[in-house]
């Protein structure tokens, strides 16, 4: 599922729930994922994943928002390979 979306974003998880894999997932195809710090406080997995790349923490739906926001302007990077190849 992680390989749908531009971002997995994780509201609320337990320590072995369904969000835990989708978050591990996501990191593991290269998928941003966004974690409220309800998640990262309460579950050893999500503090384990804080630092990674493209993994954020958002405190508030303004700070999810903006991470989306800013993650949907990104230019793919199969657009970026190949306008490095297109003639």
């Amino acid at each position: 599922m992680s390989g749908y979306g531009i971002t997995t974003i994780v509201v609320e998880a337990g320590e072995h729930s369904g969000a835990r894999i989708q978050a591990r997932m996501a990191v593991h195809h290269g998928r941003s994922v966004i974690l409220t710090d309800l998640v990262v406080d309460s579950t050893e997995w999500g503090g384990e994943l804080v630092g990674r790349p493209d993994v954020y923490v958002a405190s508030s739906i303004a700070e999810v928002r903006a991470v989306v926001e800013k993650l949907a302007e990104r230019p793919s990077q199969l657009e970026a390979v190949l306008s490095q190849i297109t003639v």
